[in-house]
């Protein structure tokens, strides 16, 4: 061994929980008010987080039960055109929704009695659709919030949201950032 060479030592191990630690290089928080303010959008985000996946959930439920109907009333012999026109899909989808469902049987029920329920069932959906939307404005606005405040940076609000860090720095396009970003 060279004169000149130093024995490598193994690298220094901290004491470890078995929990990912988050080091951000970003500037410390301020201790009192900025703490609130990033526990209260910390908040804020989890129920946005369990609104939009009860919705999503509602609208995939809702969205099963609109294809049943779908797929019944084509089976009963209603042109794709009218469920087209009551459900808000086009023909193609109407369809292709239909052609998923095997071994349907006449049902029995009115043309009119179909219709409504086709209609009624659209409607649902719809309403379900929009109070997703609502939510996620009100989520991108906490975002938005969030990034100006500068009490949460991309990587924490994409852990809080389930968006990609990505997506959060296309929120962040055009909010004033700390130095360092």
């Amino acid at each position: 061994m060279p004169s000149h060479a130093r024995p490598v030592q193994p690298p220094q191990r901290q004491p470890g929980t078995g929990r990912y630690t988050y080091r951000a290089k970003t500037p410390a928080r301020p201790a009192a008010a900025g703490n609130a303010e990033h526990e209260k959008l910390v908040h804020a985000l989890g129920v946005h987080r369990q609104l939009l996946t009860h919705a999503a959930s509602s609208i995939r439920t809702l969205t099963a039960a609109r294809n049943d109907l779908i797929a019944q009333a084509v089976e009963d012999g209603l042109p794709l055109a009218t469920i087209s026109a009551v459900t808000g899909e086009n023909q193609r989808a109407v369809r292709t929704i239909a052609l998923a469902y095997d071994d349907l049987h006449l049902s029995g029920l009115t043309r009119q009695a179909q219709l409504e329920a086709l209609k009624a069932k659209s409607q649902e959906l719809a309403a379900a659709e929009r109070h997703r939307g609502q939510i996620v404005e009100r989520r991108e606005a906490l975002i938005v919030k969030a990034l100006r405040a500068h009490v949460c940076d991309d990587l924490e609000l994409a852990s809080l949201t389930g968006l990609t860090p990505e997506h959060i720095r296309r929120f962040s396009r055009g909010t004033a950032r700390p130095s360092g970003h």
